[in-house]
């Protein structure tokens, strides 16, 4: 099921759209995930029929996209908002075929309206959702007030996400997104919940945002150390 007010996409937004599906599908079976600090975590979401809001930096959803998929193959319900651009375009065809319900909207363009989409998706369809809380034109690693004020909305707990790869190719885009080269060997983590109290006033919400923040950033660093640690040197910055 989706949900779009857009006309269909262009025949070269589908090729793109099919390019990078081919790309991710093809690097992603030579991936080796070497650590994952809270696989359990990750692995319960599965069988637990409550919605959770994972959170990631935008730059790091090319790896975690083949991660959701084995997740939503297995029957997890996950739904996504992409941006209403071109790009956004694609990213919908791709969460689509990712199993993902999509939601078109942004925080600079009917943000509003997307965000009562994930919040009926959690609410009414128990799905859980995913929010790249930088999105969709940053400024990079800065998290926006999204995620927090539909945990605040919905009582869903934030999981923050993040990855580290011993190699990968840096794109020149606003998000300077990664996508780990052939044979990468990749560190995940997936962090304890944030939750965040119904009652909080718009001043606790700013400092659940900020805590949303730093959470990403601290466990981006982490993952990136976890790494050096298996290979024996130290991997590259990937801010």
């Amino acid at each position: 099921m989706q949900m779009t007010d857009n006309p269909s996409p262009s025949i070269k937004t589908r090729f793109a759209a099919f390019a990078m599906w081919a790309m991710l599908k093809l690097l992603s079976s030579t991936y080796r995930v070497v650590t994952f600090e809270g696989r359990e975590r990750w692995e319960s979401l599965l069988a637990d029929s409550d919605p959770v809001i994972l959170s990631a930096w935008h730059n790091r959803i090319f790896f975690f996209a083949s991660l959701f998929e084995k997740r939503t193959a297995k029957g997890f319900k996950m739904a996504m908002m992409s941006s209403l651009s071109r790009d956004g375009e694609i990213g919908a065809i791709l969460g689509r075929k990712l199993g993902g319900l999509v939601v078109r909207g942004s925080s600079s363009r009917q943000g509003t309206k997307g965000l009562r989409a994930l919040y009926r998706a959690i609410v009414k369809k128990r799905h859980s959702i995913i929010i790249l809380p930088d999105g969709s034109k940053g400024p990079v690693y800065k998290a926006k007030i999204g995620a927090v004020s539909l945990a605040q909305l919905t009582g869903a707990s934030i999981i923050p996400m993040s990855y580290s790869a011993d190699r990968y190719w840096r794109i020149k885009s606003w998000d300077r997104l990664i996508i780990p080269k052939p044979f990468a060997r990749i560190s995940v983590v997936v962090d304890k919940p944030i939750m965040v109290d119904r009652e909080s006033s718009e001043e606790e919400l700013e400092s659940y945002r900020s805590q949303l923040e730093l959470a990403l950033n601290d466990i981006g660093r982490k993952t990136k150390e976890m790494l050096s640690g298996v290979v024996g040197e130290p991997i590259a910055e990937v801010r």
